[in-house]
Protein backbone atom coordinates (compact mmCIF):
# COMPACT_ATOMS: atom_id res chain seq x y z
CA UNK A 1 0.00 0.00 0.00
CA UNK A 2 1.23 3.50 -0.81
CA UNK A 3 1.85 5.81 2.15
CA UNK A 4 0.94 9.52 2.08
CA UNK A 5 4.32 10.84 0.76
CA UNK A 6 4.24 8.19 -1.97
CA UNK A 7 0.69 9.18 -2.92
CA UNK A 8 1.67 12.84 -3.16
CA UNK A 9 4.79 11.99 -5.18
CA UNK A 10 2.84 9.73 -7.55
CA UNK A 11 0.26 12.44 -8.10
CA UNK A 12 2.95 14.97 -8.97
CA UNK A 13 4.64 12.54 -11.35
CA UNK A 14 1.29 11.70 -12.95
CA UNK A 15 0.55 15.37 -13.55
CA UNK A 16 4.03 15.96 -15.02
CA UNK A 17 3.75 13.00 -17.38
CA UNK A 18 0.26 14.00 -18.47
CA UNK A 19 1.20 17.64 -18.99
CA UNK A 20 4.29 16.78 -21.01
CA UNK A 21 2.42 14.31 -23.22
CA UNK A 22 -0.48 16.68 -23.85
CA UNK A 23 1.84 19.61 -24.57
CA UNK A 24 3.91 17.70 -27.13
CA UNK A 25 0.86 16.08 -28.74
CA UNK A 26 -0.95 19.38 -29.18
CA UNK A 27 2.05 21.41 -30.39
CA UNK A 28 2.13 19.84 -33.85
CA UNK A 29 0.37 22.28 -36.20
CA UNK A 30 -1.68 20.64 -38.88
CA UNK A 31 -1.54 17.16 -37.31
CA UNK A 32 -4.93 15.44 -37.48
CA UNK A 33 -3.89 11.83 -36.82
CA UNK A 34 -1.54 10.10 -34.37
CA UNK A 35 0.26 6.78 -34.78
CA UNK A 36 1.80 5.18 -31.70
CA UNK A 37 4.79 2.85 -31.99
CA UNK A 38 3.53 0.37 -29.43
CA UNK A 39 5.73 -2.46 -28.14
CA UNK A 40 3.71 -3.15 -25.00
CA UNK A 41 6.72 -2.43 -22.78
CA UNK A 42 6.62 -0.06 -19.83
CA UNK A 43 7.35 3.11 -21.81
CA UNK A 44 4.90 2.63 -24.68
CA UNK A 45 2.27 1.27 -22.27
CA UNK A 46 2.42 4.52 -20.31
CA UNK A 47 2.14 6.51 -23.53
CA UNK A 48 -0.86 4.46 -24.72
CA UNK A 49 -2.53 4.94 -21.34
CA UNK A 50 -2.04 8.72 -21.62
CA UNK A 51 -2.93 9.11 -25.27
CA UNK A 52 -6.16 7.11 -25.36
CA UNK A 53 -8.25 9.51 -23.20
CA UNK A 54 -6.43 12.56 -24.55
CA UNK A 55 -7.25 11.64 -28.16
CA UNK A 56 -10.87 10.96 -27.27
CA UNK A 57 -11.08 14.39 -25.63
CA UNK A 58 -9.54 16.07 -28.69
CA UNK A 59 -11.44 13.89 -31.22
CA UNK A 60 -8.01 12.99 -32.65
CA UNK A 61 -7.72 9.59 -34.38
CA UNK A 62 -5.14 7.32 -32.72
CA UNK A 63 -3.71 4.12 -34.17
CA UNK A 64 -1.32 1.84 -32.27
CA UNK A 65 1.13 -0.20 -34.38
CA UNK A 66 2.94 -3.23 -32.97
CA UNK A 67 5.98 -4.54 -34.84
CA UNK A 68 6.46 -8.31 -34.54
CA UNK A 69 10.21 -8.97 -34.90
CA UNK A 70 9.93 -12.75 -34.63
CA UNK A 71 13.09 -12.91 -32.49
CA UNK A 72 11.58 -14.01 -29.18
CA UNK A 73 9.53 -17.10 -28.34
CA UNK A 74 7.07 -14.81 -26.53
CA UNK A 75 6.54 -12.51 -29.55
CA UNK A 76 3.08 -13.89 -30.35
CA UNK A 77 2.00 -13.45 -26.73
CA UNK A 78 3.25 -9.85 -26.74
CA UNK A 79 1.28 -9.10 -29.90
CA UNK A 80 -1.87 -10.59 -28.35
CA UNK A 81 -1.32 -8.55 -25.18
CA UNK A 82 -0.95 -5.33 -27.20
CA UNK A 83 -4.10 -6.04 -29.17
CA UNK A 84 -6.07 -6.71 -25.97
CA UNK A 85 -4.79 -3.49 -24.37
CA UNK A 86 -5.88 -1.47 -27.41
CA UNK A 87 -9.30 -3.12 -27.49
CA UNK A 88 -9.71 -2.29 -23.79
CA UNK A 89 -9.04 1.39 -24.57
CA UNK A 90 -10.93 1.43 -27.89
CA UNK A 91 -7.78 2.27 -29.84
CA UNK A 92 -7.26 1.06 -33.42
CA UNK A 93 -4.59 -1.65 -33.46
CA UNK A 94 -2.37 -2.84 -36.33
CA UNK A 95 0.19 -5.66 -36.32
CA UNK A 96 3.14 -5.83 -38.71
CA UNK A 97 5.59 -8.72 -39.03
CA UNK A 98 9.18 -8.06 -40.10
CA UNK A 99 11.90 -10.54 -41.05
CA UNK A 100 15.50 -10.04 -39.95
CA UNK A 101 18.75 -11.62 -41.07
CA UNK A 102 20.37 -13.47 -38.16
CA UNK A 103 23.81 -12.31 -39.30
CA UNK A 104 25.22 -8.82 -38.82
CA UNK A 105 24.15 -6.17 -36.33
CA UNK A 106 20.73 -7.41 -35.26
CA UNK A 107 20.05 -4.24 -33.21
CA UNK A 108 20.58 -1.98 -36.22
CA UNK A 109 18.65 -4.33 -38.51
CA UNK A 110 15.68 -4.39 -36.15
CA UNK A 111 15.66 -0.61 -35.79
CA UNK A 112 15.87 -0.02 -39.54
CA UNK A 113 13.17 -2.58 -40.35
CA UNK A 114 10.93 -1.28 -37.56
CA UNK A 115 11.02 2.31 -38.76
CA UNK A 116 10.53 1.19 -42.35
CA UNK A 117 7.37 -0.64 -41.32
CA UNK A 118 6.14 2.30 -39.23
CA UNK A 119 6.72 4.67 -42.15
CA UNK A 120 3.91 2.95 -44.04
CA UNK A 121 1.45 4.36 -41.49
CA UNK A 122 2.78 7.92 -41.68
CA UNK A 123 1.56 8.57 -45.19
CA UNK A 124 0.31 12.18 -44.96
CA UNK A 125 1.81 15.47 -43.70
CA UNK A 126 -0.98 15.56 -41.11
CA UNK A 127 0.18 12.31 -39.44
CA UNK A 128 2.51 12.21 -36.42
CA UNK A 129 4.31 9.08 -35.24
CA UNK A 130 4.77 9.03 -31.45
CA UNK A 131 7.47 6.93 -29.78
CA UNK A 132 8.04 6.46 -26.05
CA UNK A 133 11.74 7.35 -25.82
CA UNK A 134 12.62 8.86 -22.45
CA UNK A 135 15.52 10.66 -20.75
CA UNK A 136 17.39 7.44 -19.89
CA UNK A 137 17.32 6.51 -23.58
CA UNK A 138 18.87 9.92 -24.24
CA UNK A 139 21.73 9.24 -21.79
CA UNK A 140 22.42 5.85 -23.37
CA UNK A 141 22.40 7.39 -26.86
CA UNK A 142 24.95 10.02 -25.83
CA UNK A 143 27.23 7.34 -24.36
CA UNK A 144 26.95 5.24 -27.53
CA UNK A 145 27.74 8.32 -29.63
CA UNK A 146 30.87 8.93 -27.53
CA UNK A 147 31.85 5.30 -28.05
CA UNK A 148 31.58 5.75 -31.83
CA UNK A 149 33.46 9.06 -31.82
CA UNK A 150 30.45 10.91 -33.23
CA UNK A 151 30.46 14.60 -34.08
CA UNK A 152 28.04 17.33 -33.09
CA UNK A 153 25.01 15.80 -34.80
CA UNK A 154 25.59 12.40 -33.20
CA UNK A 155 26.16 13.85 -29.75
CA UNK A 156 22.97 15.88 -30.10
CA UNK A 157 21.36 12.44 -29.73
CA UNK A 158 17.57 12.03 -29.91
CA UNK A 159 15.53 15.06 -31.04
CA UNK A 160 12.11 15.70 -29.56
CA UNK A 161 10.71 16.12 -33.07
CA UNK A 162 11.94 15.46 -36.60
CA UNK A 163 10.49 14.87 -40.07
CA UNK A 164 9.54 11.26 -40.68
CA UNK A 165 8.13 9.61 -43.81
CA UNK A 166 5.39 11.94 -45.08
CA UNK A 167 4.77 13.45 -41.65
CA UNK A 168 6.59 13.99 -38.37
CA UNK A 169 8.02 11.90 -35.51
CA UNK A 170 7.41 13.17 -31.95
CA UNK A 171 8.80 11.89 -28.64
CA UNK A 172 6.59 13.40 -25.88
CA UNK A 173 8.27 11.54 -22.98
CA UNK A 174 11.85 12.53 -23.76
CA UNK A 175 12.26 14.85 -20.75
CA UNK A 176 11.01 12.21 -18.30
CA UNK A 177 13.16 9.53 -16.69
CA UNK A 178 12.40 5.84 -16.80
CA UNK A 179 11.94 5.93 -13.02
CA UNK A 180 9.25 8.57 -13.39
CA UNK A 181 7.46 6.44 -15.99
CA UNK A 182 7.77 3.38 -13.75
CA UNK A 183 6.37 5.25 -10.75
CA UNK A 184 3.48 6.48 -12.87
CA UNK A 185 2.76 2.98 -14.21
CA UNK A 186 2.75 1.53 -10.70
CA UNK A 187 0.46 4.28 -9.41
CA UNK A 188 -1.94 3.62 -12.30
CA UNK A 189 -1.67 -0.17 -11.81
CA UNK A 190 -0.67 -0.69 -15.43
CA UNK A 191 0.48 -3.99 -16.90
CA UNK A 192 3.23 -4.22 -19.48
CA UNK A 193 5.47 -6.62 -21.38
CA UNK A 194 8.91 -7.52 -19.99
CA UNK A 195 11.28 -8.41 -22.84
CA UNK A 196 13.88 -10.83 -21.47
CA UNK A 197 16.23 -9.94 -24.33
CA UNK A 198 16.74 -6.58 -22.57
CA UNK A 199 18.92 -8.51 -20.10
CA UNK A 200 21.29 -9.68 -22.85
CA UNK A 201 24.41 -7.55 -22.37
CA UNK A 202 25.86 -8.71 -25.69
CA UNK A 203 23.93 -5.74 -27.09
CA UNK A 204 25.66 -2.43 -26.44
CA UNK A 205 22.59 -0.55 -25.25
CA UNK A 206 21.64 -3.34 -22.83
CA UNK A 207 25.22 -3.42 -21.51
CA UNK A 208 25.01 0.28 -20.75
CA UNK A 209 21.55 -0.04 -19.25
CA UNK A 210 22.37 -3.01 -17.01
CA UNK A 211 25.97 -2.40 -15.97
CA UNK A 212 27.14 1.16 -16.67
CA UNK A 213 24.37 3.73 -16.20
CA UNK A 214 23.27 2.35 -12.79
CA UNK A 215 26.80 2.99 -11.46
CA UNK A 216 26.89 6.43 -13.06
CA UNK A 217 23.52 7.39 -11.60
CA UNK A 218 24.51 6.02 -8.20
CA UNK A 219 27.53 8.32 -8.20
CA UNK A 220 25.71 11.26 -9.84
CA UNK A 221 21.96 10.96 -9.20
CA UNK A 222 21.15 13.96 -11.41
CA UNK A 223 23.07 12.60 -14.41
CA UNK A 224 19.98 11.88 -16.50
CA UNK A 225 18.74 15.44 -16.07
CA UNK A 226 22.14 17.09 -16.61
CA UNK A 227 22.72 14.99 -19.73
CA UNK A 228 19.33 16.11 -21.05
CA UNK A 229 20.40 19.71 -20.46
CA UNK A 230 23.69 19.16 -22.28
CA UNK A 231 21.86 17.49 -25.17
CA UNK A 232 19.58 20.52 -25.43
CA UNK A 233 22.65 22.78 -25.74
CA UNK A 234 24.16 20.46 -28.36
CA UNK A 235 20.91 20.35 -30.32
CA UNK A 236 20.79 24.15 -30.36
CA UNK A 237 24.40 24.30 -31.57
CA UNK A 238 23.65 21.65 -34.21
CA UNK A 239 20.58 23.58 -35.38
CA UNK A 240 22.62 26.77 -35.67
CA UNK A 241 25.38 24.97 -37.58
CA UNK A 242 22.77 23.42 -39.85
CA UNK A 243 21.22 26.82 -40.56
CA UNK A 244 24.49 28.43 -41.63
CA UNK A 245 25.64 25.31 -43.46
CA UNK A 246 22.45 25.28 -45.54
CA UNK A 247 22.97 28.94 -46.42
CA UNK A 248 26.58 28.29 -47.43
CA UNK A 249 25.62 25.22 -49.46
CA UNK A 250 23.01 27.15 -51.44
CA UNK A 251 25.61 29.85 -52.04
CA UNK A 252 28.06 27.28 -53.48
CA UNK A 253 25.61 25.01 -55.29
CA UNK A 254 24.82 25.28 -59.00
CA UNK A 255 22.22 22.61 -59.80
CA UNK A 256 24.25 19.42 -59.22
CA UNK A 257 27.77 20.79 -58.89
CA UNK A 258 29.65 22.68 -56.21
CA UNK A 259 31.56 25.91 -56.88
CA UNK A 260 34.97 25.45 -55.24
CA UNK A 261 35.97 29.11 -55.62
CA UNK A 262 32.90 30.14 -53.64
CA UNK A 263 33.44 27.34 -51.12
CA UNK A 264 36.99 28.61 -50.50
CA UNK A 265 35.61 31.94 -49.21
CA UNK A 266 34.27 30.17 -46.10
CA UNK A 267 36.09 29.14 -42.94
CA UNK A 268 37.72 25.67 -43.32
CA UNK A 269 35.43 24.19 -40.66
CA UNK A 270 32.40 25.56 -42.51
CA UNK A 271 33.77 24.08 -45.74
CA UNK A 272 33.81 20.64 -44.12
CA UNK A 273 30.21 21.03 -43.00
CA UNK A 274 29.14 22.12 -46.50
CA UNK A 275 30.86 19.13 -48.09
CA UNK A 276 29.29 16.75 -45.59
CA UNK A 277 25.84 18.26 -46.13
CA UNK A 278 26.24 18.09 -49.92
CA UNK A 279 27.17 14.41 -49.70
CA UNK A 280 24.50 13.71 -47.09
CA UNK A 281 21.81 15.00 -49.44
CA UNK A 282 22.86 12.15 -51.76
CA UNK A 283 22.62 9.62 -48.91
CA UNK A 284 26.38 9.49 -48.28
CA UNK A 285 28.12 9.72 -44.90
CA UNK A 286 31.89 9.50 -45.39
CA UNK A 287 34.43 8.97 -42.64
CA UNK A 288 36.67 11.86 -41.63
CA UNK A 289 39.70 10.29 -43.34
CA UNK A 290 37.83 10.07 -46.65
CA UNK A 291 36.91 13.76 -46.36
CA UNK A 292 40.59 14.59 -45.77
CA UNK A 293 41.52 12.63 -48.90
CA UNK A 294 38.85 14.49 -50.87
CA UNK A 295 40.34 17.84 -49.90
CA UNK A 296 43.98 16.84 -50.41
CA UNK A 297 43.75 14.77 -53.60
CA UNK A 298 40.69 16.16 -55.39
CA UNK A 299 39.87 19.71 -54.31
CA UNK A 300 43.52 20.77 -53.93
CA UNK A 301 44.88 18.85 -56.94
CA UNK A 302 46.70 20.86 -59.59
CA UNK A 303 44.49 23.04 -61.76
CA UNK A 304 44.93 21.03 -64.97
CA UNK A 305 44.15 17.72 -63.25
CA UNK A 306 40.82 15.91 -63.48
CA UNK A 307 40.89 13.91 -60.23
CA UNK A 308 38.22 11.57 -58.92
CA UNK A 309 37.50 9.73 -55.69
CA UNK A 310 35.20 6.77 -55.15
CA UNK A 311 32.54 6.79 -52.41
CA UNK A 312 30.37 3.71 -52.42
CA UNK A 313 28.75 3.53 -55.84
CA UNK A 314 29.32 7.22 -56.45
CA UNK A 315 32.29 9.22 -57.71
CA UNK A 316 33.36 12.71 -56.70
CA UNK A 317 35.16 14.41 -59.59
CA UNK A 318 36.60 17.86 -60.13
CA UNK A 319 36.81 19.86 -63.33
CA UNK A 320 38.24 23.37 -63.19
CA UNK A 321 36.54 25.10 -60.21
CA UNK A 322 33.62 22.67 -59.98
CA UNK A 323 33.07 19.55 -57.90
CA UNK A 324 30.69 16.90 -59.25
CA UNK A 325 29.00 13.93 -57.57
CA UNK A 326 28.26 11.24 -60.14
CA UNK A 327 26.85 7.78 -60.39
CA UNK A 328 29.21 5.50 -62.26
CA UNK A 329 28.26 5.47 -65.94
CA UNK A 330 30.25 3.92 -68.78
CA UNK A 331 31.28 6.29 -71.55
CA UNK A 332 29.89 5.45 -74.98
CA UNK A 333 32.22 4.18 -77.67
CA UNK A 334 32.69 6.78 -80.39
CA UNK A 335 30.53 6.15 -83.47
CA UNK A 336 27.08 6.23 -85.09
CA UNK A 337 24.30 4.62 -83.09
CA UNK A 338 20.91 5.32 -84.62
CA UNK A 339 18.80 7.30 -87.09
CA UNK A 340 16.96 10.44 -85.99
CA UNK A 341 13.83 11.31 -87.99
CA UNK A 342 12.77 14.96 -88.04
CA UNK A 343 9.57 15.46 -86.07
CA UNK A 344 9.85 12.20 -84.11
CA UNK A 345 10.89 12.42 -80.46
CA UNK A 346 13.62 9.96 -79.51
CA UNK A 347 14.40 8.43 -76.12
CA UNK A 348 18.15 7.92 -75.88
CA UNK A 349 19.57 4.66 -74.59
CA UNK A 350 21.67 4.55 -71.44
CA UNK A 351 19.53 7.07 -69.58
CA UNK A 352 20.82 9.99 -71.65
CA UNK A 353 17.46 11.75 -71.91
CA UNK A 354 15.19 12.72 -74.79
CA UNK A 355 15.43 14.55 -78.13
CA UNK A 356 12.38 16.71 -78.92
CA UNK A 357 11.46 18.47 -82.19
CA UNK A 358 9.70 21.84 -82.41
CA UNK A 359 8.08 23.71 -85.29
CA UNK A 360 9.16 27.11 -83.98
CA UNK A 361 11.98 28.50 -81.81
CA UNK A 362 11.73 27.65 -78.11
CA UNK A 363 14.15 28.25 -75.27
CA UNK A 364 17.08 25.84 -75.40
CA UNK A 365 16.26 24.48 -78.88
CA UNK A 366 18.77 24.60 -81.75
CA UNK A 367 18.08 25.45 -85.38
CA UNK A 368 18.01 22.61 -87.93
CA UNK A 369 17.81 22.77 -91.73
CA UNK A 370 15.57 19.76 -92.24
CA UNK A 371 15.21 19.39 -96.01
CA UNK A 372 16.71 15.96 -95.49
CA UNK A 373 14.31 14.31 -93.04
CA UNK A 374 16.85 12.02 -91.42
CA UNK A 375 20.06 12.46 -89.47
CA UNK A 376 22.52 9.99 -88.04
CA UNK A 377 22.76 9.94 -84.25
CA UNK A 378 26.35 9.67 -83.05
CA UNK A 379 28.42 10.02 -79.89
CA UNK A 380 32.08 10.79 -79.32
CA UNK A 381 33.85 11.70 -82.59
CA UNK A 382 35.99 14.17 -80.66
CA UNK A 383 38.49 14.65 -83.49
CA UNK A 384 35.79 15.40 -86.09
CA UNK A 385 35.68 18.98 -87.39
CA UNK A 386 32.61 21.01 -86.43
CA UNK A 387 31.64 24.49 -87.63
CA UNK A 388 28.90 26.18 -85.61
CA UNK A 389 26.90 28.81 -87.52
CA UNK A 390 28.89 32.06 -87.82
CA UNK A 391 32.05 30.60 -86.21
CA UNK A 392 35.28 28.93 -87.23
CA UNK A 393 35.85 25.24 -87.82
CA UNK A 394 37.53 23.35 -84.98
CA UNK A 395 37.82 19.73 -83.84
CA UNK A 396 34.88 18.92 -81.61
CA UNK A 397 37.14 18.34 -78.58
CA UNK A 398 38.30 21.96 -78.80
CA UNK A 399 34.72 23.19 -78.78
CA UNK A 400 34.03 21.03 -75.73
CA UNK A 401 36.96 22.68 -73.94
CA UNK A 402 35.70 26.14 -74.89
CA UNK A 403 32.24 25.24 -73.64
CA UNK A 404 33.85 23.96 -70.39
CA UNK A 405 32.20 20.57 -70.63
CA UNK A 406 33.78 18.04 -68.22
CA UNK A 407 35.67 15.31 -70.11
CA UNK A 408 33.52 12.47 -68.73
CA UNK A 409 30.38 14.09 -70.18
CA UNK A 410 31.71 14.65 -73.69
CA UNK A 411 31.23 11.17 -75.10
CA UNK A 412 27.59 11.12 -73.90
CA UNK A 413 26.45 14.26 -75.76
CA UNK A 414 24.23 13.46 -78.79
CA UNK A 415 25.54 14.53 -82.21
CA UNK A 416 23.50 14.82 -85.42
CA UNK A 417 25.37 13.99 -88.63
CA UNK A 418 24.73 14.10 -92.37
CA UNK A 419 27.21 12.64 -94.85
CA UNK A 420 29.71 12.22 -92.02
CA UNK A 421 29.62 15.90 -91.06
CA UNK A 422 28.46 17.12 -87.65
CA UNK A 423 25.38 19.29 -88.10
CA UNK A 424 24.39 19.74 -84.47
CA UNK A 425 25.80 19.15 -80.98
CA UNK A 426 22.70 18.68 -78.84
CA UNK A 427 22.29 21.32 -76.20
CA UNK A 428 25.24 23.43 -77.40
CA UNK A 429 25.49 24.50 -81.05
CA UNK A 430 24.22 23.94 -84.60
CA UNK A 431 25.78 24.54 -88.01
CA UNK A 432 22.44 25.93 -89.25
CA UNK A 433 21.82 29.70 -88.95
CA UNK A 434 18.48 30.44 -87.27
CA UNK A 435 17.11 32.23 -90.35
CA UNK A 436 17.59 29.05 -92.42
CA UNK A 437 15.95 26.71 -89.92
CA UNK A 438 12.85 24.68 -90.75
CA UNK A 439 12.79 22.88 -87.38
CA UNK A 440 14.30 23.16 -83.92
CA UNK A 441 15.70 20.40 -81.72
CA UNK A 442 16.02 20.37 -77.93
CA UNK A 443 17.79 17.84 -75.74
CA UNK A 444 16.50 17.08 -72.27
CA UNK A 445 19.28 15.21 -70.45
CA UNK A 446 18.20 12.75 -67.79
CA UNK A 447 18.07 14.19 -64.27
CA UNK A 448 21.21 13.45 -62.24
Amino acid sequence: MLNLPQIVRSALIQQQVQDQTQQQSQQQPGVTRLVLAYSGGLDSQVLLHLLAPLCRELALPLQAVHIHHGLNAQADCWAAFCQAQCELRQVDFSLRHITLDSSGNIEQQARTARYKALAEFVDTPATALLTAHHADDQLETVLLALKRGSGLTGLAAIPTKRPFAAGVLVRPLLTLSRQQLYDYAVAEQLQWVEDDSNQNTDFDRNFLRQQITPLLKQRWPALVQTTARSVQHLQQAAALAEYYTEQALQDCLDVAKLNLLQLATYHPLQQDLVLRRWLSDAGLNPETQWLTTLKNEVINARQDAIPKLQLGKMQVRRYQQWLYLLAEQPELVSGVYDVVKVGEALSLAGGLGMLHWHNEPVSGALAVEASNLEFELAFGLLSTIFKPAGQQSKPLKQWFKLWQIPPWQRSNIPLLLQAGQIQLVAGYASSCPPEQASAWLSWLPAAT
